[in-house]
Parts: C-alpha cells; sequence; structure tokens
C-alpha cells in the first residue's frame, strides 16, 4: 500500500510546492532537542518516531520504484514506514558478531533503484557509521541514522544523529526518555529542513481521542509502572491496547501489514510540554545508565559471561546478552517477577516470522539476525533500576540463563 494524503506528494513534487506557503517555526521543543544535539541541526516533532521516519522519506523524495535498504534487526514499524511511500524496503544481515548491519552486505544489496540507506544503532551502540557513509557517498545516497534507542551517544566526537542526512528519534515508552509517544526527525541539510517543514505542516493534529487516551496512559505509567510490575504492566497494556481503549505502539492491523492510521499525524502540544522538560536530565539518565552497565559487565565477566562490546561515548538503552535457552530465561523472569526484555524476537520484532512475508523479508534472508533473534535478552537500564536490582537481575541472570554453545 502506499499512503494517500493532501499535501506534498511521495515523489516530492507537493513538497517543492508548498514551500512557497505559509511555513510554522520550530517550536520550543524542536529548538531544545536540536541544541541538544549540538545546534547545527533542524528539529521536527512527530505523533510516532516511525512518522518522523515516513516525514524524512516523503522530504527526500523517496516514492514508488525506489527502495531502501534497511536492517533485517529492526521494529516492524520501520519497513511499514518504507513501503507508505510506495517504495520498497530491502534487508541487509546484521554482523556475525553484534546486532548492526553489516556494510559488506549492504554494498551487495545495492541496486540503481536504492535511493538511502537506513543506520540503525542497535541498543545505542554505534553502527558501522563511516563504512556506510562511505558507502552512501560513493553511490550518491541518503543516509538516515534511525537513533531510537540513542539520544546521548557519540561516535568519534559528533553526536549520532548527525552524520548522516538526516535522523530520527523516538520516545516511547522503552526509550532514553519518554512523552508516551513520540518521534523527532532531524537534519543538518537546510534544503532538506525545509522540505521537512513542509511535509510537517501538511500533516494534522492528532485527534482529542487520541490525545486524551495518550494523556492517561502516560499518567497511568508515571504513577504505577516499577520494574517488578514489568510483567503485569506489559500483559495489561496489550489487553487493553487490543480493545482500543489505550494506544499501542503499533495496532493490530499495522502488525499484519494494514495502513496505520496515525501517519500523518504531528506531536500534541502535551508531548511537546514533557519531552522539553525532560530533555535537561538526559546526561544524567546516561550517566545512570553507563553506570549500571559497568556494573553488570563487572559481575557477569566475574560468573564467566561474555558481554557486548560498548563505545565508551555511547550510552546503551538496554543491554544485551545471547543465551541458550530464551524462551525459558524469559517465562522464569516473568514467574520471579525479574525485568527482562525479549527484543528483538524476530528480524522484524514483534512480528513471527511466519508473518514477515507480509513485508517482503524471505525466511533465510537474513541468517545472522534470525539466529541472534532466538538468543537475545536484554537488561534494564532505565532510571527505575537502582544498583540493588541491578545486583537481583544479575544473579537471577547467571542462575537461571544458559550460555549459548558457539
Amino acid at each position: 500500500w502506499v499512503a494517500a494524503v493532501s499535501g506534498p506528494t511521495a515523489a516530492g513534487d507537493g513538497v517543492s510546492s508548498a514551500i512557497g506557503g505559509v511555513v510554522s517555526h520550530p517550536s520550543a521543543y524542536e529548538h531544545r532537542f536540536a541544541e541538544l544535539l549540538g545546534g547545527e541541526v533542524t528539529a521536527f516533532a512527530f505523533w510516532k518516531g516511525r512518522v518522523a521516519l515516513y516525514a524524512i522519506l516523503r522530504a527526500m523524495g523517496i516514492g514508488p520504484g525506489d527502495e531502501v535498504l534497511v536492517p533485517g534487526f529492526t521494529c516492524v514499524v520501520v519497513p511499514s514506514a518504507v513501503r507508505l511511500t510506495g517504495a520498497v524496503p530491502i534487508y541487509a544481515d546484521i554482523d556475525a558478531e553484534g546486532f548492526n548491519v553489516d556494510p559488506a552486505c549492504v554494498e551487495r544489496l545495492l541496486t540503481p533503484r536504492c535511493k538511502a540507506i537506513l543506520l540503525q544503532h542497535s541498543f545505542g551502540t554505534p553502527a558501522a557509521i563511516d563504512e556506510v557513509h562511505n558507502l552512501a557517498q560513493a553511490h550518491d545516497l541518503r543516509l538516515i541514522e534511525d537513533c531510537a534507542h540513542t539520544i546521548a551517544g557519540a561516535h568519534h566526537g559528533r553526536r549520532l544523529g548527525t552524520v548522516g542526512h538526516a535522523s530520527f528519534y523516538s520516545f516511547q515508552w522503552s526509550k532514553p526518555y519518554t512523552t508516551g509517544l513520540g518521534g523527532m526527525a532531524v537534519t543538518r541539510d537546510p534544503g532538506l529542513a525545509q522540505r521537512l517543514r513542509a511535509v510537517q505542516d501538511s500533516f494534522v493534529e492528532p485527534p482529542l481521542s487520541a490525545r486524551v487516551r495518550l494523556n492517561v496512559q502516560y499518567w497511568l505509567y508515571r504513577r504505577f509502572f516499577t520494574s517488578r510490575r514489568y510483567w503485569l504492566a506489559q500483559d495489561v497494556l496489550h489487553a487493553i491496547s487490543r480493545t482500543g481503549l489505550f494506544i499501542g505502539s503499533s495496532s493490530e492491523g499495522e502488525l499484519t501489514g494494514d495502513e496505520p492510521t496515525d501517519h500523518t499525524w504531528r506531536m500534541a502540544q502535551r508531548q511537546q510540554d514533557r519531552g522539553e522538560g525532560l530533555i535537561a536530565a538526559v546526561g544524567t539518565r546516561a550517566q545512570h545508565a553507563q553506570a549500571l552497565a559497568d556494573r553488570y559487565e563487572h559481575q557477569l565477566t566475574q560468573a564467566g559471561w561474555a558481554t557486548p562490546e560498548r563505545a565508551p561515548d555511547a550510552p546503551l538503552l538496554r543491554y544485551p546478552m545471547l543465551v541458550a535457552n530464551q524462551n525459558e530465561l524469559l517465562s522464569a523472569s516473568r514467574t520471579d517477577r525479574i525485568e527482562l526484555g525479549s527484543w528483538f524476537e524476530s528480524p522484524l520484532h514483534p512480528l513471527p516470522l511466519e508473518l514477515h512475508h507480509l513485508y517482503g523479508y524471505t525466511l533465510g534472508q537474513c541468517p545472522n539476525a534470525e539466529h541472534r533473534a532466538q538468543q537475545i535478552v536484554n537488561l534494564p537500564l532505565h532510571g527505575g533500576i537502582t544498583p540493588d536490582q541491578a545486583d537481583q537481575i544479575t544473579q537471577f541472570f547467571t542462575t537461571h540463563a544458559r550460555p549459548p554453545q558457539e
């Protein structure tokens, strides 16, 4: 499917014509977010991270007949945004030793129809930016950084999200900070910024019913979510989301290939107010995550476990570990009320493998990603985890987890 909306077209003609009209100025939140990234970028706020990606693709003029390379180890909303433009997502496998895309695989998949490469910094670990950036330059392609897992990270002194032509961020519940839902598109290219502003101006305010539901969810989240209630919160949110009373990260229809209904929504003012208030604590949250990751690493290494490679200037969102007994471990964590994450559960999380064909993915296409998805769990690093809780999580993990046989 291709989104049929008013305003700028997927091919970009509408964007050019819209530039001559009245274009809004950056909001206070957008201005503060751009300052957070160094001030040499322009930021644009949207209802969700995937809406920000969709806006970027439209502003770049990507549409029917085009291809966009995306990691085969990501959330299904990423190829969903690509398909909304009429373009085709092409899946590149991750490196055999990590969780980020393999540049050699990217190079093999390039065709004359490819217009952009999407580079995801999985769990906050910088991807192979230099290699993929060089590929993009050599083939005259747009480079889009997926920064849904990072805000404070840097690579060789540059903020993640400021290396490519554009980047997008997510403020969903599990991200570095949350406004309930929310996304931000960022670019350092003045021309692209002008087109992005025109796209944003063509989008609409979220309906009142959606804003009210999100505000209620955010209130409940702030007052009742704790690490010990992690599994209960997951079950309650999923159950209520299916009724339509709460807003889930993805609708049931979107997970089975339907066109989403919120892909042309701007960010509501209440979301922006929350985000603006949270920006000042980004550095503190990053330090907390780094301290917890150091703690996990020390204890797990002492227990004989291989730990993930970490970049010194890039705080992790979650602490990924590979195990031989993924399902058994997650079941035990639910019973013992220990917070453990399971993503990515498949190459296009959370879509079951048997439904990947709905998004043009062929089983076996990304063998490293498929293998990793069967082994991965992740340990929490958010601000609700105390050092004592981190020790309890590590103790649980070393007691119940089995190392992978490879």
